[in-house]
């Protein structure tokens, strides 16, 4: 969905924020309210949203983004990020050298699709299952804890931290898989309102107009993911706001996330976040979103 931004950008540098011997610049945002500044810069990077929903305005287009997404921002590009009207969001990101990038190609080799990715309007972006978010979370998050003195480690974690990223995530793309068709991309920002995907599948038929099969066919493609489990992690990144930040009873929670069978979003929600709705409220009710 396009959006025509007046907002005039602002320009940032590596060599103002990237260290020059670590090649790596991390970030672990737990809001947005600190990142909302449209902007441009001569380096590359990598954001995971870890928890919540964003929106991702790029190039005059709006992506509404949610938990487990993986973009890669390239140099020039011009964006920034906007709150989601029901929820806050996590955001991993990692920004690195040209150079860095570069010398990665270089060792991926001719067969990796280095150019699909550089190439186009708007940059490429994967969904990730929960399972290899949080594999990836902690990768991302470990390259944090290594002490700031050992320079030589952290680039050498960098670099094979982003071998294995590229590899997995980007290695195999394809002429029709580097950009989502523009019917894709309309359908899945809709399906994101909450008056959608609480609705159920259905909702989302009646909004591609096209046949189960083929919307069917289209998501396992693009998303690695069926489209009833597409809508149950909306549904559930929902209900987890709603128990961190509302007061309502869980059978409340569940019903307002499109979840009519109690048991079923117990046991959906439990294999999600490794906890039952109660614990995670009780882990997470405060800490969300920051004060």
């Amino acid at each position: 969905m396009s959006t025509k931004t007046k907002l005039k950008s602002i320009k940032l540098y590596s060599e103002d924020l990237i260290d020059r011997e670590t090649e790596i610049h991390y970030a672990f945002h737990k809001s947005l309210k600190s990142i909302t500044t449209i902007h441009t810069h001569n380096f590359y990077e990598l954001f995971l949203v870890v928890s919540g929903e964003v929106i991702h305005v790029i190039n005059d287009k709006q992506q509404k983004l949610s938990e487990g997404s993986l973009v890669f921002i390239r140099k020039h590009d011009i964006h920034y990020y906007k709150q989601s009207e029901d929820s806050d969001c996590t955001i991993i990101n990692l920004a690195f050298r040209e150079s860095t990038l570069r010398d990665l190609f270089e060792y991926l080799s001719d067969g990796f699709p280095a150019n699909k990715l550089l190439e186009g309007n708007i940059p490429i972006h994967v969904f990730l299952t929960s399972g290899e978010r949080e594999i990836l979370s902690s990768k991302l998050q470990h390259l944090n804890t290594i002490p700031r003195d050992e320079k030589g480690k952290i680039k050498t974690a960098l670099r094979i931290l982003l071998f294995e990223i590229f590899t997995k995530y980007f290695s195999q793309l394809s002429e029709e898989k580097s950009e989502l068709p523009e019917w894709l991309e309309s359908l899945t920002y809709e399906i994101q309102k909450k008056e959608n995907f609480t609705a159920g599948i259905k909702s989302l038929y009646q909004l591609s107009n096209r046949t189960p099969e083929h919307i069917s066919r289209v998501f396992k493609k693009y998303y690695k993911i069926s489209p009833t489990g597409y809508i149950n992690e909306l549904r559930l990144n929902y209900a987890a706001n709603l128990l961190a930040n509302s007061d309502e009873s869980i059978v409340q929670v569940s019903l307002e996330a499109g979840f009519e069978n109690l048991s079923h979003f117990y046991h959906l929600f439990k294999n999600k976040f490794s906890k039952s709705p109660a614990e995670f409220r009780n882990q997470n009710q405060k800490s969300i979103i920051p004060s």
